[in-house]
């Protein structure tokens, strides 16, 4: 492998390695190259709109968290052809939200976690806690939950998070008990650029370590981890990554569904 150092980022030669559960990320991570994430820790590919379909053909995909992932759905509704959201009468930004695609049979979900929540608007009946969102999920090969559980907990303590971890650990566990053919992705917390004492990102390193260590010994949980993707790109570091970083953490969210 040859290495060079430049800015922020290390540059490198990529890797074969297949996406799959159980991988470590090394740092660093990866790199950009012309806005394209290269990553090191497996074969990241790059999906056009008529391979997302193709990946996505016959999947229910359930996006579980925060705005972070309603990006994913966002960019996935204006992606994959043919995909058309359903009007289900809930607030554009609070959800729940939902997108079909006949042909290919895709189902794509998006529903905000539990309280505590910051959104400005919001049905209090459409609120459910992402353990209970996960024990309502049959599972099978063509189901693909992903979650995400960070950016509104850097108010609370951390003994809080555990907990709160812990009860979804416990329903990942039993729904692959029940359909361990079933994807299983962890999306990581992003930098923020968040230097003062209430929200740092030095906290949410911490969140992202606990909720790594809690699954480290399930298999068949993938972690992807976004953060070096949210802090090495020359873009600035929001909360809210810009849509490039989107498109490549996407991309990668793929590359685990339909590997190569």
């Amino acid at each position: 492998m040859i290495t060079v150092f430049s800015g922020k980022c290390f540059f490198a030669l990529g890797t074969t390695e297949r996406c799959r559960s159980g991988l470590t990320t090394p740092v660093p991570a990866g790199f950009y190259l012309k806005d394209i994430w290269k990553s090191f820790v497996c074969n990241t590919q790059q999906f056009n709109s008529t391979r997302m379909g193709d990946c996505l053909k016959n999947k229910i995909v359930y996006l579980l968290g925060d705005s972070t992932t309603r990006q994913w759905f966002e960019y996935l509704e204006k992606n994959v052809p043919d995909l058309k959201r359903m009007d289900l009468h809930t607030p554009c930004t609070g959800g729940p939200l939902m997108a079909v695609e006949l042909k290919n049979n895709i189902i794509i979900h998006w529903r905000p976690h539990g309280v505590p929540l910051r959104f400005s608007k919001l049905l209090i009946t459409n609120l459910h806690y992402i353990s209970n969102d996960i024990d309502e999920i049959a599972g099978d090969s063509h189901a693909v939950v992903v979650f995400t559980f960070f950016a509104h907990r850097v108010f609370h303590p951390l003994t809080f998070y555990v907990h709160e971890v812990a009860k979804i650990r416990q329903s990942v566990v039993a729904l692959l008990s029940r359909a361990p053919q079933t994807t299983v992705i962890i999306k990581s917390g992003n930098t923020a650029g968040r230097k003062n004492i209430f929200q740092s990102d030095w906290y949410t390193m911490q969140l992202n370590t606990v909720m790594q260590e809690m699954f480290r010994d399930i298999n068949g949980v993938i972690y992807l981890d976004v953060w070096q993707m949210t802090s090495c790109h020359y873009l600035r570091e929001s909360i809210h990554p810009g849509p490039v970083i989107v498109a490549n953490e996407v991309k990668t969210f793929l590359s685990y569904v339909c590997p190569v």
